[in-house]
């Protein structure tokens, strides 16, 4: 390298010494030292030591930079160009960022049970959301990522935040504060991030689907009685398979336990379904073209199996105990088709006190109810109870005038917090019953049935299983990945409906083991004797083996989801506790500023307000409660309706609600007949 040296540091003697021009040196020239050239660098003074080379300003380069005709043209140390790279100062704007907190401001609907936080600190947005739960204020809470619309800030920038929620349920018994709130995603600044925010599935979601068929008739029992509902049944039958059954039932009590465990935190069932979701993120899932999932279950078997293919225009299909009507809508909606419907359910109000109760929330919906395509059934005694033998007489003679239907499709179904755990199957016999024997007493030739199911283990719901196969062409269990995945619903689904003599003996069979329950609820009678016996179902070989196939299949995809979401629920519970505790040490640097930042934000909220017309302002109190409550001087966010009460749909009944615990084994959560109706 070259210097140019200052005169000063050098004797007289070196100034008298010729020197080439200066030049550019070319490359791979080396130049010889002379005994003046090292005299000249020996005696140099180093530019780092005297403090030069960490000077904040670099010298710019002759070459880039030609000097002013004012600036001296005196060699000078300043000019020694340095190796050392040089560290920009930040801008102001970076500084006082830094110097302010992570949150913007806390926007809280504590009706709801939810608030949306503006977030400055990208880092801190990024891990919360990547955490997807928190433990707020002793509450656990699901983060979601929310991004305000450009329209709406105030800048005309989007706006990054997150969406919190803890549901309005746990909202009715414990609060979330704003300053919590601020606390801990301000805390989350300090937070590195934690292990196990990784996963890994167990196993890849996809339709179960498991045939079925018969080899030929069997002998059907004529003399039904009353059967108690027992543990035994399930154990014991045909399937064969009682391991997997227990350890079906292990994987519920594990789920059970951690429903049950007391708080802290508050809400640890949220931890379960954002495990749900993380593992499994199409069990369950709500889409936006139906109201609620039932629209969506049913529109994935259809076109898994073949539903609508094939069907005639014009044809007439039956929705049964399909309250509040979202298959019925699924099945107008189809213009190609330009089917009539019908619509039995049980009228809410109706029922036995002590035994069950039908919800208003599913009652047909309005639009269902004006459409002149669609028609309501409510049987002889108008209450749509179809365990009720002349009930489900009259509304079947009713579309056998109108010439049948060839669609029956039934949701029914119920929970009860007085039905024993892992026995919801024994309960939902005589239901099963019943709509079997509807489809087969108004069906036309060729049509189709869907059922819903829970479990399939006893013996009482393999005969009707059996018998299914007697009755259609093609008989097949499926659980399509919009049903939870660890939940017991499936369906069956059978085509090709076969009138005939053996047809009228199933009928036949099916109507006297109804009449023996004589339209008493489920809690009252619950299980019949089989249709056909134990003995006679293991004469068809070919049927045994795929029952057992199928309830093994079933069994093992269910109990492995429950071992995983528990697992799962478990490591976020542990990562939300760590990081809360860690967030509240790390929030107390911001203590003081953050204070200060919620005053001045309460203060322009006020002063906002005195300067309003006064109909505004009454207009703005009015409905403040609806709004929910704008602690930190920011609103017009558009919230998810997904957390917390039920949304309304058309008719104003049940539309998509919040989240529910459909994977516990006691299908708790009241007397509510979800179908069965």
């Amino acid at each position: 390298m070259a210097f140019l040296l200052p005169q000063r540091f050098v004797g007289s003697q070196v100034s008298q010494v010729s020197e080439p021009a200066p030049s550019t040196p070319r490359k791979g020239k080396e130049e010889d030292l002379t005994n003046c050239d090292l005299s000249r660098l020996l005696m140099m003074a180093s530019p780092l030591r005297a403090g030069l080379g960490r000077s904040s300003t670099a010298a710019a380069s002759p070459s880039k930079e030609p000097q002013s005709p004012s600036r001296s043209t005196a060699p000078s140390l300043a000019n020694i160009a340095t190796p050392t790279r040089v560290r920009q100062s930040p801008s102001p704007a970076v500084k006082e960022k830094a110097r302010l907190p992570p949150v913007v401001s806390v926007y809280r609907m504590p009706a709801r049970g939810c608030a949306i936080v503006t977030l400055r600190d990208k880092a801190v947005l990024e891990l919360s959301v990547a955490m997807r739960v928190a433990v707020v204020d002793g509450v656990c809470v699901e983060v979601r990522r929310h991004v305000r619309k450009a329209k709406e800030a105030d800048d005309g920038e989007a706006t990054e935040g997150v969406f919190v929620a803890w549901g309005h349920r746990v909202a009715r018994r414990v609060d979330v504060s704003e300053e919590g709130i601020e606390a801990y995603f301000n805390g989350l600044s300090a937070v590195s991030e934690p292990e196990g925010l990784d996963f890994k599935r167990p196993f890849e979601e996809q339709l179960q689907l498991f045939e079925l068929s018969s080899e030929g008739p069997l002998q059907m029992d004529t003399l039904p009685t009353v059967d108690t509902a027992l543990a035994a049944r399930m154990l014991e039958g045909p399937h064969g398979r009682a391991d997997l059954v227990r350890n079906l039932w292990e994987a519920k009590e594990q789920l059970d336990e951690m429903w049950n465990k007391p708080p802290p935190p508050m809400g640890r069932s949220l931890m379960q379904r954002v495990a749900r979701d993380q593992l499994f993120p199409h069990s369950g899932k709500e889409g936006e073209k139906h109201e609620n999932r039932a629209g969506e279950k049913l529109e994935e078997l259809a076109m898994a199996v073949g539903l609508l293919d094939g069907v005639p225009a014009g044809s007439a299909f039956l929705d049964l105990c399909g309250g509040p009507g979202a298959w019925s809508q699924f099945l107008l909606s189809k213009p190609e088709l330009a089917m009539r419907g019908f619509g039995f359910t049980l009228r809410s109000g109706s029922g036995d006190a002590k035994d069950w109760q039908a919800e208003e929330k599913d009652d047909w919906y309005s639009d269902l109810l004006e459409n002149p395509k669609w028609t309501a059934l409510w049987g002889s005694d108008g209450t749509g109870d179809l365990l009720k033998p002349q009930n489900l007489e009259h509304s079947t003679a009713q579309l056998r005038k109108q010439g049948g239907v060839f669609l029956c499709v039934a949701d029914g179904g119920f929970s009860d917090k007085a039905i024993p755990a892992n026995l919801l199957e024994l309960y939902f016999y005589r239901l099963f019953l019943a709509e079997l024997l509807t489809a087969a007493s108004c069906l036309v030739q060729g049509g189709r049935f869907v059922c819903k199911l829970y479990t399939s283990c006893s013996t009482a719901t393999s005969s009707l299983l059996f018998l299914t196969t007697r009755l259609f062409d093609y008989v097949a269990i499926v659980k399509p990945m919009t049903s939870r995945v660890a939940g017991p619903e499936r369906y069956l689904y059978a085509s090709g409906f076969r009138p005939g003599a053996e047809t009228e003996e199933v009928r036949a069979a099916l109507t006297r083991s109804q009449e023996l329950g004589g339209g008493a609820g489920p809690l009252q009678v619950p299980l019949l004797s089989p249709v056909v016996a134990a003995t006679e179902l293991a004469k068809d070989e070919g049927f045994s083996q795929q029952l057992s196939a199928m309830v093994a299949g079933l069994c093992e995809r269910q109990a492995g989801s429950l071992f995983a979401i528990v697992e799962r629920a478990e490591e976020l519970e542990e990562i939300a506790l760590d990081a809360a505790e860690e967030a509240r040490e790390g929030s107390r640097r911001w203590a003081i500023v953050a204070a200060a930042q919620r005053e001045a934000a309460a203060a322009a909220a006020a002063e906002a307000a005195m300067n309003s017309p006064w109909q505004e302002h009454r207009h703005s109190d009015r409905h403040s409660d609806r709004r929910g409550e704008r602690l930190s001087g920011f609103g017009g966010y558009s919230t998810h309706s997904g957390y917390g009460s039920k949304g309304r749909g058309k008719g104003g009944k049940g539309g998509k609600g919040g989240s529910k615990g459909g994977d516990r084994s006691r299908q708790g959560g009241g007397r509510s007949w979800n179908g069965f109706q």
